[in-house]
């Protein structure tokens, strides 16, 4: 009688659809409020490397140069001076715990969540990307387009 039960129950069980089937070929979006992928918007984004210096675990690396003394300093769409033109912005999405603290940090709102998971990679340092030199192609894999 009870092996009876145990065998309709693995029956049950196993007749449910399978979650993970399509993973790494279906891009999935995470639920509301959650913190997945990182995005910057460089025409806002006005160089201060203030999201570097927060980021606990030190994923983040920006590059940046100062604009040329005969160069009018732009601004943004807000009036804010840029303090540097970026010229990297890498995020390491293997060391990335998307905890927000650079998002709250930036003064101009211009670093946000992405709503879209990080594509699976089998070699992590493919998980380092560099936000601004990153292929057409990988915005659209990513759900980056820009």
């Amino acid at each position: 009688m009870l092996l009876e039960k145990l065998v309709g129950r693995f029956k049950f069980v196993t007749r449910k659809q399978v979650a993970t089937v399509e993973f790494p070929y279906v891009v999935k979006h995470a639920p509301q409020n959650a913190r997945v992928a990182l995005r910057n918007n460089f025409s806002e984004c006005i160089g201060c490397h203030k999201c570097e210096q927060v980021c606990p675990v030190h994923c983040i690396e920006i590059t940046s140069e100062a604009f040329p003394s005969k160069e009018k300093t732009p601004k943004t769409s807000h009036g804010v001076v840029f303090e540097k033109r970026v010229t990297s912005f890498k995020i390491d999405f293997s060391t990335c715990v998307s905890c927000g603290i650079c998002v709250e940090a930036c003064p101009t709102g211009s670093l946000t969540t992405d709503k879209n998971f990080v594509q699976p990679r089998t070699d992590s340092r493919h998980l380092k990307i560099d936000l601004v030199h990153r292929p057409r192609t990988f915005r659209r894999e990513q759900g980056y387009e820009d």
